[in-house]
């Protein structure tokens, strides 16, 4: 019998499978079985790599359940990192693309439309610098330097062939061997992007013989699935690991050479993470029973203090990650002055990982910045990492698509165009329109963000805005407003923004608008006469504060809203009849107005379980805002009430007040990800509810006495780019208003000059 004396262990790939590689390990720490090298494909790379720089087996099982694990495998930005400040308006788009200025080809818009890769690298990209650098530092490049000498595989599909990685940037070589195609975004070496090392060589035995000559070989293999398995697994990931994982590999050890252990997982999904208790236990179960067969063959040992002792050596030789020297490549000089700006003070500045994290995600929320790719190196010189990181930024026209398709006048088209340029300032000019039955409008915005280390913008909005307000003969059955009215409004507006923590910004804002109401007073005759009209100049000046996490722009489920609007009003109000016959009011009217207006709004949602949320609702309006000169204007002018995209639509009296308080509730049952069934149950309440009197006049009712309600049931799908939902509803005001309808797409219009 030979007994060997170096052991080389080897992991298959298998996405999360890959947890019994860990259980696997700590099954053969805890026996004194040696590893003295590791090479591994996928998620063999990424648990050999984080082995060979120190990490215990439960330290790698506490990462891969961790929180922090779950953002990178998904790409999603944590809420510590949610920078609302400088998110965009919400718009009723399905579809956004970009055209590169100059066009080079189709493929270009084709490219911008069509994703690669199915999860945003925006994660990735900054946690597997953090993951790595310092054990980069240590290794100084070659990974025999690591704790354990280590390599892995990644896939060249240009010249089909497997690429080894023994040196260079670990975090590199890792990102690149677990690269699956079409889910994640490939490294790119020397101009050709790598992939999965799967693709060629999903058990790197022979690399493993090849540069190590180990003794003695444990091999780990997770996939590799049976042809039945890979016929029931019928979704996206299983489809394309069945497709793709071991196509061209041979799962087998020869038995003189080392042990083989092959792992029947064929349930478990590609990214089912979850479940990396149970894959660890059954690794480790399975490293147990096999203990006593390794140490017939395996003389060496060593003991776990031997281990322990060896792990600390190593990470004691980490320097800490701080960072000094920031280099760009990918940008002009005045976009790497003000990238650097967002990063640190003066060129002596150190910064650690937390605040790069916070200036990567604040810099890719600049919809301008496509991409940022860092590394660590470390600086022996100045004993700190230099910060390289590589920007894509690209002169492109952003185009996006929307509207609403509704079973009622509601049917919207949207069309939105933006350019976006960064040099020392981030510019960025957007151009909405919109047209329809209910609403015709567009909405002109350009915002300036300068270099300052304490961010802030300025804005400049200009728009104009068309609206038209079809109802039933019912809704007014009980009163003089017809049923045909017209509200149009066209304003400028300047305003400072400033951040309010991660996820709210606050705005201080000054405009002048002219707004314009037409209607009729009187429903005798009304072919044969013209509207009344009620025009307005006003001067504002306000001040807003807005908090936001709703997961979606409409019908949210989690998340909340804070919004607080503090306004001065001044101006004039024009009133011009439009028959000196029909109209109540026959002479012409001027008066000048001035008001405070106070809105605030609470608005969040919770999850109780699995398959249940709920929501509140707080909002109120407190003004000092005199009536108009009649009694329709009066209303049309006063805020509203629209707590759903059906109530945006329809104009509501009874919904309508210059000071008011509602409140509602919004019970949630969700059927699965994508669909729930909602209510959205609310009570209005004018302080002084706004009262016709005689001739058309306006007057103030007795407090609270004009009490309504609204509810509405939606069965509501959200799809990745749009929502569709069939509602039904009912108002208390006018009597037995109940209406039903469908929507496709948003119920989204520009914001008033009020709002």
């Amino acid at each position: 019998m030979v007994f060997g004396q170096r052991v080389g262990l080897v992991l298959s790939g298998g996405g999360a499978k890959g947890m019994a590689h860990i259980g696997l390990i700590e099954a053969l720490e805890e026996n004194n079985i040696p590893i003295d090298y590791i090479s591994g494909t996928s998620i063999g790379s990424i648990v050999g790599a984080m082995y060979a720089m120190g990490y215990s087996p439960r330290e790698m099982l506490d990462l891969f359940m961790s929180k922090d694990f779950h953002y990178w495998q998904t790409g999603k930005v944590e809420d510590n990192y949610f920078y609302y400040f400088r998110k965009p308006n919400e718009t009723p788009e399905f579809v956004k693309f970009t055209v590169p200025i100059p066009l080079r080809d189709s493929t270009d818009v084709l490219g911008s439309i069509l994703p690669t890769n199915l999860i945003n690298p925006i994660q990735m990209n900054q946690a597997f610098m953090g993951l790595f650098a310092q054990a980069n530092a240590v290794s100084d490049g070659d990974f025999n330097n690591l704790m354990v000498p280590f390599l892995c595989i990644a896939s060249d599909v240009y010249n089909k062939r497997p690429i080894i990685f023994r040196s260079g940037d670990l975090g590199d070589a890792v990102r690149a061997s677990m690269t699956f195609p079409f889910v994640f975004k490939p490294i790119v070496q020397d101009d050709v992007p790598l992939y999965d090392g799967g693709l060629y060589d999903n058990f790197p035995i022979r690399p493993m013989v090849n540069a190590f000559r180990p003794d003695f070989i444990i091999g780990s293999a997770v996939a590799g699935t049976s042809k039945k398995a890979q016929k029931m697994d019928r979704s996206l990931y299983g489809q394309l690991e069945s497709m793709i994982i071991g196509q061209r590999t041979d799962y087998s050890l020869n038995p003189e050479k080392g042990i083989f252990f092959r792992f029947d997982l064929d349930e478990i999904g590609l990214l089912d993470f979850d479940r990396a208790p149970e894959l660890f236990e059954i690794g480790y179960k399975r490293g147990l029973e096999m203990v006593d067969s390794i140490r017939l063959r395996v003389e060496r040992t060593v003991s776990p203090e031997e281990i322990a002792q060896k792990r600390a050596d190593f990470r004691n030789r980490k320097p800490a990650l701080l960072f000094q020297k920031v280099i760009i490549t990918g940008a002009t000089r005045d976009q790497r002055d003000y990238i650097e700006s967002q990063l640190k003070n003066n060129e002596l500045d150190t910064f650690t990982m937390e605040d790069f994290r916070k200036a990567y995600f604040k810099l890719l929320a600049d919809i301008k910045i496509k991409e940022i790719i860092p590394h660590a190196r470390y600086n022996q010189e100045t004993g700190y990492f230099d910060l390289l990181l590589n920007v894509k930024i690209d002169d492109e026209i952003t185009v996006a698509f929307g509207g609403n398709i509704s079973s009622m006048n509601a049917n919207q088209f949207y069309l939105g165009l933006g350019y976006k340029f960064l040099t020392e300032y981030s510019i960025n000019l957007n151009l909405d329109l919109q047209v329809g039955n209910a609403f015709n409008g567009y909405l002109l915005q350009g915002r300036v963000e300068p270099p300052y280390k304490f961010p802030i913008y300025f804005k400049f909005m200009n728009a104009f805005s068309y609206r038209r307000y079809y109802e039933s003969e019912k809704l007014f059955i009980d009163d003089d407003l017809l049923t045909f009215m017209q509200q149009s409004e066209g304003y400028t507006k300047l305003s400072v923004g400033f951040p309010f923590g991660n996820e709210g910004k606050s705005e201080i804002k000054i405009g002048y608008g002219y707004l314009e109401d037409k209607y009729y007073q009187n429903k005798t005759n009304l072919p044969n006469t013209n509207f009344d009209t009620s025009a307005y100049d006003l001067f504002s000046l306000g001040v807003s504060i807005e908090k936001n996490t709703f997961d979606a722009k409409q019908y949210p489920i989690t998340g909340k809203n804070y919004n607080m609007l503090t306004q001065f009003v001044a101006g004039k109000e024009s009133y011009r009849p439009g028959s000196k016959f029909y109209s109540p009011i026959k002479d012409n009217i001027t008066e000048n107005q001035s008001w405070l207006q106070i809105f605030g709004r609470i608005n969040n949602y919770h999850i109780i379980n699995n398959k249940l949320n709920y929501g509140y609702l707080l909002e109120t309006v407190i003004s000092s805002k005199n009536l108009q000169s009649n009694y329709t204007t009066s209303v049309m002018q006063a805020p509203a009430f629209t707590p759903t995209p059906h109530s945006k639509l329809v104009f509501n009296e009874g919904f309508r007040a210059n000071q008011y308080v509602a409140t509602g509730i919004t019970p949630i049952y969700k059927v699965n990800q994508m669909i729930h069934l909602r209510g959205d149950f609310n009570v209005f309440a004018p302080v002084r509810p706004i009262k016709q009197g005689a001739n058309a006049q306006a007057y103030y009712g007795n407090l609270f006495s004009n009490i309504t309600y609204m509810g509405e049931t939606s069965l509501v799908i959200q799809f990745p780019f749009l929502s569709v939902s069939v509602f039904g509803n009912y108002y208390s005001f006018p009597r037995n208003n109940w209406n039903f309808g469908l929507n496709i797409g948003y119920v989204i219009f520009n914001p008033r000059f009020m709002d």
